[in-house]
């Protein structure tokens, strides 16, 4: 049976999440035994849940590996900051790697070669330099694990990638998306009128929510500046939240995203997490965005093209903007409780003990495990394409996509960047494609044109925010799982010219009215989540 979207990998964010969680509870000595010792899920899975995990395990059983010349960074720099803001500068210079901070101790960063090897050792507080290349062999991939604390919190950036040039210099290795990180990070603007864009409600994100604004203004209580507030809205996600992982396993019931459902549940997945951060931050005055894209182990995105081209969401986290930067945060793979079981409320809460280690990263370290589909989930970044042999489209800042032409619409894969639909006066579009809308998470509303006579498989599949979508007289077939995991999903009117519904269409719309011509069955018994309602209207 086909799943939507959406769950087919929903696996992910657990094999992610446990590894992370792997990685900043145990020294690094025992990070490199459990690697050497087993794969991922046979290392760290219950043997109930193992099943569950084996979706894209391996993404690529034939990894084709990349030339590390052409991956060589043109930065000699990770510009790292503290919880108040304080610089901790990790830079690459001649064969030695080095340190420049004035607040952080303690420090060490262990060099380690592709066997999980260490290889070097440096340490000290402030600043420091250590040579390193004459333990390193030429165009080898090394990762580094960089563990400090500073202003009172230890934390651990793992995974970042150096190498030794065949001229003996030590540089950073970029991640294969790194990139593609940084052009999908240019809607992350920093002008007044951007900033302020990012401190309005959202769906999801209600920041004018009574129960978000109180949270709020509960937790940040005291602070005397933004990266204060934003470290307690953080702290609070971290160590009151628990990962859920009975939603991620549970396909028979509807689960709620919204920030201020979650604060008061306090269980979430990524999205909720992601959602629930930035409403926060909004509420307190701080811009702050939800974004989307690929979690992945490091393997996978450095020097492997096991991602390349692959657009397909599996995880979500948020970015904050302090002092006219933008850092992105990753609260799930920093949360540490747990909550399992079978059923929604019936699971068991395990505490444990949260980590920082995701927490204000910059882009170029972040990019070794995560790939950046949507920066930004408020604007567009300004674009013009085709979109079916006839047909192209136009997206603009304000995160508007306009539709022209005729025949059928496929957007290319991976545009969904926005969150307005419309399409000009004279489009005479008859189909909607395969999957045309798939992932679109932030449109709300969509009315199509009266020209519209097909709505292929999988059109709207996993668009979580669309409330509402006008169907016009003269539509005649909704494709397969055209409109599968559309939860916000509230009234659907399916026009008598309909006389064909395809296969879990509306399915997992819980909360859906949908009203159908008389005779039409929807075939709803083999539904995982019905919608709320059908009517089926008399003659």
């Amino acid at each position: 049976m086909q799943l939507s979207l959406r769950r087919e990998r929903s696996s992910e964010e657990l094999i992610m999440k446990t590894m992370r969680r792997i990685a900043s509870v145990v020294t690094a000595a025992a990070v490199i035994a459990s690697f050497m010792a087993a794969s991922v899920a046979a290392a760290t899975v219950p043997a109930g849940e193992k099943e569950a995990l084996e979706y894209d395990l391996n993404p690529s059983a034939g990894r084709t590996t990349l030339a590390i010349e052409n991956y060589y960074a043109d930065y000699t720099s990770i510009n790292f900051v503290s919880r108040y803001g304080s610089p901790i500068v990790l830079s690459v210079s001649g064969g030695d790697l080095c340190v420049d901070s004035t607040v952080a101790t303690g420090m060490r960063i262990n060099v380690a070669n592709d066997r999980f090897s260490i290889v070097t050792t440096g340490a000290g507080d402030g600043s420091f330099s250590f040579n390193v290349a004459d333990s390193m062999e030429t165009n080898s991939v090394y990762y580094l694990q960089f563990i400090l604390t500073a202003d009172g919190i230890q934390q651990s950036y793992e995974d970042i990638a150096i190498t030794k040039k065949p001229d003996g210099s030590v540089c950073f290795v970029k991640s294969m998306c790194y990139d593609f990180n940084v052009e999908r990070c240019s809607e992350l603007w920093t002008d007044a009128q951007s900033l302020d864009e990012c401190l309005q409600p959202q769906n999801d994100a209600e920041c004018d929510s009574p129960v978000v604004v109180g949270t709020a203004e509960r937790i940040t209580q005291g602070c005397r500046n933004d990266w204060e507030k934003v470290y307690a809205i953080y702290e609070f996600l971290v160590t009151e939240f628990a990962y859920d992982y009975v939603q991620i396993q549970d396909s028979y019931t509807g689960y709620q995203d919204d920030a201020s459902t979650l604060i008061m549940r306090k269980i979430a997945i990524c999205e909720g997490l992601g959602n629930t951060f930035t409403a926060l931050c909004r509420a307190a005055g701080v811009p702050a965005a939800i974004s989307f894209g690929i979690g992945a182990d490091v393997e996978s995105l450095v020097l492997s093209s096991d991602y390349e081209g692959d657009e397909g969401c599996n995880h979500a986290w948020a970015c904050v903007c302090l002092d006219g930067t933008w850092y992105h945060v990753d609260p799930t793979w920093d949360c540490a409780n747990a909550y399992r079981g079978s059923e929604y409320d019936s699971g068991t809460w395990t505490s444990g003990n949260a980590s920082y280690d995701w927490y204000l990263v910059p882009l170029e370290a972040f990019s070794m495990t995560h790939k950046i589909c949507d920066a930004d989930t408020i604007h567009g970044r300004p674009e013009t394409g085709s979109c079916g042999t006839s047909a192209t489209y136009e997206i603009t800042r304000d995160g508007t996509i306009t539709i022209s032409g005729s025949g059928t619409l496929q957007l290319p894969y991976g545009c969904n960047g926005f969150r307005n639909v419309v399409f000009a006066d004279d489009c005479t579009i008859d189909t909607i494609g395969v999957e045309c809308f798939a992932d679109c998470d932030i449109i709300t509303s969509v009315v199509l044109p009266d020209t519209v006579t097909v709505i292929d498989d999988y059109a709207f599949n996993t668009c979580e925010d669309l409330e509402y979508i006008y169907l016009p007289e003269g539509l005649q077939s909704i494709g397969a799982s055209a409109f599968d995991y559309c939860d916000e999903l509230a009234y659907v009117y399916v026009p008598d010219s309909v006389t064909d519904i395809g296969q879990w269409a509306f399915d997992d719309c819980p909360r859906a009215i949908v009203s159908i011509p008389h005779g039409l069955d929807l075939d709803d018994g083999d539904y995982y989540i019905p919608p709320y309602r059908i009517i089926e209207r008399s003659n």
